[in-house]
């Protein structure tokens, strides 16, 4: 009898530490969902798209003079809007079209270019023809020396005033050299960024790094048209530009949200220049923040909890804890969290510096993009924090039957599935190849191996435009088609279910007996806690009545009772 108490007992513990658990980490997760949704903003979306409309006009860009001209015509008098709707004056010049949203600083251009010299070898048979070939762009052919104005290379005897020299072409407005200096600064002098302060930015046709060749336009709309047409004049952009940046940072103070824009023009040595906008809109600044503090110390102390716990189970048993695949969630967990609460207070911390640098009068636009940067970096981390809290959360729930069967059908047909994705990917990268050696030349989606595999993937899916194939290649395209659905839809996706069916029905046994247990220890203690209740609250009211001297008797009060019920 005592041994059966004991087991009775122990799992009784067991059960209630399970309990606990699920209680805990559902805690955690919506510490860690309020934490994520309390920053952010339903207006969010729609200040990113009334952005993009007011840049929409950069995909107009072909080559470098439509560039200039999309900046005079089209950028600065959106950036620069000194009339309201009802034609009076504006007491704000630096303010967008729609009048709530405000540049923080002047719009920045950034140049990325290609080393002189760096040239590439003419076939022979060619060599007759021409001689001249410029290499492709990579980060070991970026320039970085400085020159003067015109791209010539700087003498180390020259001073730096000598950047804005005299030309003997001369500038067609009436302003000196010396007036557009300050507002452009050095744009012949290449700027190096701090690779823990600038972000790459992956193009269509290359990955470009922080740093280049910087131009500031003007903080007033003559300021700005001025600017523009003097680097115009001057040939900023000339054969050697492989990228041009235009960089800005919003602001709208109604919805308190900032909006990071960057449009990229890349010409390549094909001759056609390709226009990407990237707009990233969040809230920098908090209204709330003693919230979120509170929710984030809350996050703290239950990542160090679970660091505790976790390095215990370590020390006492680490063979078998490292061999665990739930131990290693657990490990990311904590890595992801502590590296989440690190990422965002460095970036509070830049945006703390940065508000005390304009309240003395400067406007570092630097450290807003780094901001911006890190707070992006910041909701990378948090969301695969919450996909694998959620994960956990879910082999916590594994009493349940159908989290059950879920679990023992994924870990038994991991070997088999592993096996059939082996003959599908031969399937799938043959597929691949010959969409790109079939369509590569004229269509988008298969101009190379990455996006051939990833057309392919959405055709899967259902996603596709069989007039685009079939206009193509009017044979092979319908053909590749109709073969590429049959094996991919008909034949792999079949064999794939049937391989999980095949698993499931192989484990349709009875795996209920841990979840009768575990629900059955719930009601009995729910039934236990509550009588308890009741028995505690019948005894304060009789101890009450006691003390007031209004004590029924046991048998008049069964009587009273029988009579009650009569009445009633």
């Amino acid at each position: 009898m005592l041994a059966e108490l004991r087991a009775k007992s122990a799992e009784k513990r067991k059960t209630r530490d399970a309990v606990l658990e699920v209680v805990g980490v559902g805690l955690f997760i919506a510490v860690i969902m309020l934490t994520a949704y309390g920053e952010r903003s339903p207006l969010a979306f729609h200040m990113t798209q009334n952005v993009r409309g007011l840049i929409q006009g950069a995909t107009d860009v072909k080559d470098i003079p439509s560039f200039w001209t999309w900046i005079t015509d089209g950028l600065v008098p959106a950036t620069h809007t000194a009339l309201r709707y009802n034609g009076r004056a504006s007491s704000a010049d630096l303010v967008m079209e729609d009048l709530l949203t405000h540049p923080v600083d002047a719009v920045r251009l950034r140049q990325v270019r290609l080393k002189p010299g760096e040239l590439c070898e003419v076939p022979e048979k060619m060599r007759s023809f021409t001689s001249r070939c410029q290499a492709d762009f990579t980060i070991l052919t970026a320039d970085s020396q400085n020159y003067t104005k015109g791209w010539v290379p700087v003498n180390d005897t020259l001073q730096d005033t000598s950047v804005f020299s005299n030309s003997s072409t001369p500038f067609p407005y009436t302003v000196t050299s010396v007036t557009v200096a300050s507002e452009l600064g050095h744009p012949w002098n290449f700027t190096f960024v701090s690779l823990t302060d600038g972000f790459p930015h992956f193009g269509k046709h290359g990955t470009y790094f922080s740093g280049g060749y910087v131009a500031t336009l003007g903080t007033t709309r003559e300021a700005s048209e001025t600017t523009a047409a003097y680097l115009r004049h001057h040939q900023w952009l000339d054969q050697q530009t492989r990228a041009v940046f235009v960089e800005l940072i919003l602001y709208n103070p109604h919805a308190n949200l900032f909006s990071v824009v960057t449009v990229a023009v890349e010409f390549t040595t094909t001759g056609a220049a390709y226009t990407g906008a990237e707009v990233v809109t969040l809230r920098l600044v908090q209204h709330g923040a003693i919230v979120l503090l509170f929710l984030r110390v809350a996050l703290a102390l239950f990542l160090l909890y679970f660091l505790l716990r976790e390095g215990k189970s370590l020390l006492s048993r680490p063979v078998e804890y490292l061999s665990g695949f739930w131990s290693w969630v657990e490990v990311w967990i904590i890595t992801v969290g502590f590296s989440t609460l690190g990422v965002y207070f460095k970036a509070q911390g830049i945006i703390d510096e940065v508000a005390e640098k304009r309240q003395s009068g400067s406007t570092p636009f630097e450290q807003y993009k780094s901001a911006a940067g890190w707070f992006q970096v910041y909701t990378y981390l948090l969301g695969f924090l919450i996909c694998c809290t959620t994960l956990k959360f879910i082999h916590l729930l594994r009493f349940n039957s159908h989290v059950r069967a879920l679990s023992v059908t994924m870990r038994k047909s991991a070997k088999p599935v592993l096996q059939f994705l082996f003959v599908a990917g031969i399937f799938m990268m043959a597929y691949t190849q010959a969409g790109n050696l079939v369509f590569g030349v004229k269509l988008q989606g298969y101009r190379n191996i990455q996006t051939s595999l990833q057309s392919l993937c959405m055709m899967m899916l259902g996603s596709f435009d069989f007039d685009e194939l079939s206009g193509a290649k009017q044979v092979l395209g319908p053909l590749m088609f109709f073969s590429y659905q049959a094996m991919m839809q008909f034949i792999l996706l079949s064999m794939f279910m049937a391989i999980i069916m095949d698993v499931y029905a192989e484990e349709q046994q009875d795996h209920a007996a841990e979840n009768l247990r575990f629900l059955h220890f719930l009601k009995e203690t729910s039934v236990a806690i509550a009588g308890k209740m009741k028995h505690v609250s019948k005894n304060r009211t009789r101890e009450s009545k006691q003390e007031e001297g209004n004590v029924i008797e046991p048998d008049n009060a069964s009587r009273f009772d029988g009579v009650f019920n009569k009445m009633w």
